[in-house]
């Protein structure tokens, strides 16, 4: 089930309370409130991890389009596999 943010339209996320919440405007509103110069932000911030659940699939690709892909997560010092993931996630959104 996928729910989107009525301010960005970003993807929402289950917290670990169940509660839909937007990493986006939650890292928004973070930094405009940061300040560098004051450590207790720091100590009292409760920070949220996302981890989408995954599923391992095989899938079978064009050698040229691998090729491709391998050049372009290189340039982007990631790996490629992460690079596709990337691809698929913004354009099933």
């Amino acid at each position: 089930m996928s729910k989107k943010c009525e301010k960005c339209k970003s993807e929402l996320f289950l917290d670990k309370d169940k509660a839909w919440f937007c990493p986006e405007c939650e890292a928004d509103e973070f930094l405009e409130d940061f300040n560098p110069e004051d450590e207790s932000d720091i100590q009292t911030s409760e920070w949220k991890v996302v981890k989408p659940e995954t599923k391992p699939v095989t899938i079978r690709l064009n050698v040229v389009d691998v090729q491709i892909a391998k050049k372009l997560a290189k340039e982007r010092n990631m790996p490629y596999q992460t690079l596709l993931k990337e691809i698929i996630h913004k354009n099933l959104a």
